[in-house]
């Protein structure tokens, strides 16, 4: 399944993570990250495997068009891993 605008959104969205996150955790440029998610440029397909794969390794599942088209879903047994360092504690450490 390929990444499509709508989903990286949606999934940004799900994890609460801003486009500076996403460029922090899959390496691909804001401008990219932004202009994509806009549907406003194709990006290269190594730009989308980061992105895809940064989000799965997140929790995140894209799930396949069932005819009712694409989704996502949090993988089970995964909490929010992406604490931006104010929120850092003891607490929530692994």
């Amino acid at each position: 399944m390929s990444l499509s605008p709508a989903l990286s959104r949606a999934a940004r969205a799900f994890l609460d993570l801003d486009i500076t996150d996403m460029v922090r955790k899959s390496g691909v440029p804001r401008t990219i990250i932004a202009e994509y998610e806009k549907s406003g440029r194709i990006p290269q397909r190594q730009d989308i495997a980061a992105l895809q794969l940064a989000f799965e390794e997140a929790g995140i599942v894209f799930l396949p068009d069932d005819g009712n088209g694409p989704g996502l879903r949090l993988r089970r047994g995964i909490r929010q891993a992406w604490l931006r360092p104010e929120e850092l504690t003891a607490e929530n450490d692994d």
